[in-house]
């Protein structure tokens, strides 16, 4: 109930600020209650016998960059993907099925490159797939960041390409690298815990970019002038994303190792002479 309660009010109050200060009472407040109510939930899981979420686990820094990697993953890229699909609707004027089918180059690249990027993992470690996957990542919303309103599809396709890329080769190397670094008994809490990493970083994301968007628009979306205002805005969010992704490469790098696996068991000893 605590963590339901600060992730609302952290994500409300970062909401607020497009319409409101940052300084207001309005949002410092839903900035406190966010502070407190999340601050309850970690004392209240260190003192559980059988805790929700272990925090023990984070000692690991494998674990630790694991899940800082896919937070910053969702932060960034989930909260862009919502504002690539505006800017395409309100700039380029795309409709509804344009801007889904736009999309689908990077998601056939994630289906054909994820299966790949897992083996590879295998074989050398997440560690510099995780680094060259956020990099890619970070390529990607920079070349979304050249776009404006006169921009093609032809134009779109470069990011999307290098994007899909970077997802695929970031996102199965960064699962399989937390997974590995928590006890066999707990593969299912370090399952979870991945996973809603993912999703709180991609639902404070999409606030976070919405204000950064915000800082440049001041007109209605109906409005003639939205779309004169809402690429430096746009633009703005997708530097400030790759900011993030290359802070998360650089994470991969630094804390990840390459995985240990169980040692092969001794082979079975040589017959004696004469038996």
């Amino acid at each position: 109930m605590s963590s339901a309660v600060g992730l609302f009010a952290l994500t409300y109050g970062l909401i607020e600020t497009n319409d409101h200060a940052w300084g207001s009472a309005r949002v410092l407040t839903l900035f406190a209650i966010a502070v407190v109510a999340l601050a309850t939930f970690v004392l209240l899981e260190l003192h559980q016998r059988i805790p929700m979420l272990d925090l023990s686990l984070f000692r690991d820094p494998g674990f630790s960059g694991a899940n800082t990697v896919m937070f910053l993953v969702g932060l960034a890229m989930f909260g862009i993907f919502f504002y690539n699909s505006l800017f395409l609707q309100r700039v380029l004027d795309y409709g509804a099925i344009k801007t889904g089918a736009t999309f689908l180059p990077m998601t056939v690249l994630i289906i054909l490159v994820a299966p790949a990027a897992g083996k590879l993992s295998d074989h050398i470690g997440p560690r510099w797939l995780m680094g060259a996957g956020m990099t890619l990542l970070t390529g990607s919303l920079l070349l979304f960041g050249t776009l404006d309103a006169q921009s093609s599809w032809w134009d779109i396709v470069p990011g999307l390409l290098v994007g899909g890329v970077g997802m695929a080769v970031t996102m199965a190397p960064t699962t399989a690298a937390a997974m590995a670094s928590v006890p066999v008994d707990k593969a299912g809490v370090g399952s979870a815990v991945i996973n809603s990493m993912r999703q709180v970083g991609g639902s404070l994301g999409i606030a976070i970019m919405g204000a950064l968007v915000a800082t440049k628009v001041s007109v209605q979306p109906f409005d003639p002038r939205y779309a004169g205002e809402f690429v430096p805005g746009y633009h703005r969010a997708l530097h400030v994303g790759a900011a993030i992704l290359l802070a998360g490469a650089a994470v991969a790098v630094v804390t990840i190792r390459k995985v240990h696996h169980a040692e092969e068991p001794q082979g079975a000893p040589e017959p004696a002479i004469g038996s």
